[in-house]
Order: structure tokens, then sequence, then C-alpha cells
């Protein structure tokens, strides 16, 4: 911040002081410590410096930050409406973790009867049930007490290293990300990219969490232990920039680096989708070239599921254009016939289904013809089941071939987990303005993640026993990591 730590105290207590003039109950709070909230509303008009709230009689301490972005939307895109985001400071920052979103109009009632809110900010169930609203009115934040004995206190984070704390933070990854692809994020030269993929092939012959199928390779299933919290990412579609945003926030990435955790890519990462040139392949080579460097950085965190789009099939194609063609040729032509048999003996390497015993997660769809564990390790011997998993859609009035809620509840029996696990898949997005959706087809616990949408980025992490879906803005970080140094 290009203010000094001074004058950001004195603008930020004046502001302070100019917002609650008039309001007898504040007279008795020293606002350069902390302000003791009255029964009353009050509101705080303050968009760029971030907050402390402390939940009395417990002593928890919660933190409410402007909504952090690093760099411009991506372009062609409205900028996300100002918001801000709650979370609980002593776990944000070193855990897959949740956090709240107050968007404009949105308002959150602290308490601890709520179980989510237990999870998320860790608040104690000995907290009152309403202890406190939050309310995001047009960018100002409006406060309300429900439960005065003792009364809450909100102060600022006057600190400049907390005003800057996430983006310094989100920064950092930045910068370690570019580390591990080996410097600024564009397309690797024909030889090292080839070292790459082979690498990767090499990873997938004897991968970690597959059971083998009856050929002794790798089988089409990766069973993943309960304890480690999955982050799952849906379709991705040449966008590498929704996928750095996604490594950037909460604390995925920590969780990659210090093995305690999984990151699962639902397939699909290449080929362009919505309004942009949908014969354009370099972005999907690029998006390939991060995905790989993450697979060998982390060969035993990180995971690609096969979709529809991973191929060179001439059936691949997208508004008349023939992308899985047009993905094999431009392969041979930048990289060579070598690297494009590479990329095809990825495909045929990669996993279908991934499960553990909290989350089921393949590309399309789960399977409609009955079928075992077995036959999913074995699926390269049944070309029909490939097709139901990495193609299927839900079923609708007008596409009665599709699977059903009864398909979900069998795929759940035949992976012997509990009949509550979420069942998440991608391939289907169910309108063109966002990015996951609940419980498709009034169907508990099945989800549809869709990552490459061009104003939100969906993620599903797995906090505690739950999976939790999570939306993160879109931004262009590709131009901010290559302008940083090594």
């Amino acid at each position: 911040m290009a203010k000094s730590d001074t004058s950001v105290k004195k603008s930020l207590l004046k502001l302070f002081k100019s917002t609650f003039s008039g309001l007898s109950e504040c007279e008795e709070v020293d606002i350069k410590e902390a302000f003791r909230l009255p029964d009353k509303k009050v509101k705080v008009r303050i968009k760029d410096y971030p907050f402390q709230i402390n939940l009395f009689p417990n002593s928890k301490t919660l933190h409410l930050y402007p909504e952090p972005m690093l760099a411009g939307t991506t372009p062609g895109t409205d900028t996300p409406p100002a918001s801000f985001i709650l979370f609980d400071p002593d776990c944000y920052y070193t855990q897959v973790s949740g956090f709240y979103r107050l968007k404009d109009g949105d308002r959150i009632t602290l308490g601890g009867s709520d179980s989510q809110q237990q999870a998320f900010l860790n608040i104690s169930s000995e907290t009152p049930t309403r202890k406190l609203s939050i309310t995001n009115d047009e960018g100002g934040l409006v406060f309300k007490s429900h439960s005065s004995n003792p009364q809450t206190c909100v102060a600022p984070l006057l600190k400049d290293k907390r005003v800057n704390q996430i983006i310094e933070w989100r920064q950092e990854k930045l910068r370690r990300i570019r580390n591990l692809y080996g410097g600024p994020i564009e397309l690797l030269p024909p030889a090292e990219a080839l070292t790459l993929i082979q690498q990767v092939n090499s990873i997938l012959e004897d991968e970690a969490y597959r059971p083998k199928n009856r050929s002794g390779m790798p089988g089409g299933m990766i069973v993943l232990p309960n304890e480690a919290p999955v982050v799952l990412v849906g379709d991705l579609h040449a966008k590498p920039d929704n996928l750095l945003v996604a490594l950037s926030q909460n604390s995925y990435l920590e969780a990659l680096e210090e093995k305690r955790g999984f990151l699962v890519i639902l397939g699909d990462a290449v080929h362009p989708e919505g309004d942009v040139p949908l014969d354009e392949m370099d972005s999907s080579m690029l998006m390939m070239d991060l995905i790989f460097k993450l697979k060998v950085a982390f060969p035993t965190q990180v995971f690609y599921l096969r979709g529809n789009h991973d191929s060179f099939s001439e059936e691949i194609a997208k508004g008349g254009i023939p992308q899985g063609l047009m993905w094999a040729k431009r392969l041979n032509k930048v990289r060579g016939k070598t690297y494009r048999k590479e990329m095809l003996r990825f495909y045929e390497l990669l996993p279908y289904v991934m499960h553990s015993g909290k989350v089921i997660a393949c590309h399309a769809a789960p399977p409609t013809s009955p079928v075992s564990v077995e036959d999913i390790v074995n699926i390269l011997e049944n070309p029909k089941l490939i097709g139901e998993i990495i193609n299927n859609r839900i079923k609708l009035p007008n596409r009665l071939s599709g699977y059903s809620k009864g398909n979900i509840k069998n795929f759940r029996k035949c992976l012997g987990v509990p009949a509550e696990t979420p069942v998440i898949v991608g391939h289907t997005p169910m309108s063109n303005d966002d990015t996951l959706w609940e419980n498709v087809g009034d169907i508990a616990n099945h989800h549809i993640l869709y990552s490459s949408d061009s104003h939100w980025v969906g993620v599903m992490a797995q906090i505690g026993d739950n999976i939790y879906p999570f939306r993160y803005p879109t931004e262009s970080l590709i131009p901010l990591i290559n302008r940083l140094s090594d």
C-alpha cells in the first residue's frame, strides 16, 4: 500500500469518527482500539480496510476483508461487485477452510447453532444462536448485535501487514507457482514439453491410489483416503487463468505442497468454449503444460480424470469446429508427431472415476448400466461404460437416455460408500451465468461443477467430513505472474 502506516491509521480513524458521529451508544468506545457494538444497527462505510470481529464471550476472532483482487478480471468480462469475505484467520492461511462472501445485499447472522459456521468459522456451539448480523448494503457494512451481554467488538486492522495480509499471501503463492513452472507461464519449448509429458506418462503407468487392472496397469479408478481434504475443479476448457485463480485461493496450494490434500481435475481442460475463437489451440497447450507441471511436482496429490474432450476424435466438435482433429493437427505442427503420440498415450493412461469415503467424482455421469468396482477398474475393456461416464448427461424430458436419481444411488452402492455421499460431475453446465450447481435434478448431494466460466471459478472442497462449494472471481493472473521476479 502506498500510504505510510501512520497516514493509514489517521485516515481510517477519521473515517470511523465520521461514521459513528452522533451515535450516543458509541460515545464510550475508544475508537483507536475497538468499538463495542450497540443494540441498534450501525453502518460503516469502509471499502479499503479489513476488520477484526470478536464474538464474546468465547473471544472468537474473525476477520472481514474487502475481497482481494490481485489483477484485472479476464478481458471482456464484468468486474464483480464490491464484496467482503468473512473467515477465521487461525485456519484460513494454513488449512483448506471455509469462508463467507458478502456481496451487495447479502446478510449473515452469526451464531453457535449453525453447523456450517462451526465448520467454516470455528464458532463455538456455546455462542448464542443469534449473536451478530452483518449486511453488505451497497458497500457499507451494517452491524446489528442480537445478543449484547457481553457486546461484540469490531476493530480496524490498522497495521499494514494486516491490511495487506491476504494480498501478500496470494502474491507469494503466485511466486511459488512461477517457480514451480520454471519461469514465466508461457508455452514450453518443444523439447522441454516432450520431456515433461513423458515424465507424466511414466507417473501414470504406476500412479498412486489406483488399483491395478487385469493387465497389471493402473485401472480406471482412483481411491483416495478419507482423511485428507479433496479439492475438485471442473471443466477448464483452455482457461489456464481459472486454474491459477483456484491455486492462489484458500490454502489449496499449501495442501499440495505439504502432502495433506488432493487436487482432482474432472477432465476437459482443453478446447475453448464460449464467446472465444473455438479453433484456437495454443491456450489448450498452455493449460496442459501447467497441469503436467503440477502432476510432476505433486505426483501423489494431483489427479486428472478423463473427459470427452480429452481426445483427438473427429466426433469432438463445437460450433461446427472439429476441435479434436484441430487439436491433433496443432500439436503436430508446434511440437511434432512424437509429442502428439505421447498426448494420446496420456489419454489412454487416465483414470475415469475418483472416490473416497467422502466424495465421488467423474467427468460426466454415473453409469446407467449395472456395474461393479471390477468393471470400473477394467474400464478399458468396456467402451460402452467409458462412453457413459465421459459423455452422458442428466435425464431431461428431451433427453430420456440420460442418467437419473436411481443411477446415482446405484453408483454409490457399487462403490460401497454411504448413501448420502456427494456425487460431483462436470460436462453439463446448467446455465451460462454460473460455475456450479447443487442438488441438480432434485437429487440430494448431486452437484455439477464447471470451472471455465468467464466470471467465477467454481471449486468443491472437503472440509472435515463434508464437501462445500466455493466460487472465486476470475482474474488475469498470467501477466501478473510473468511480471514477478524469479
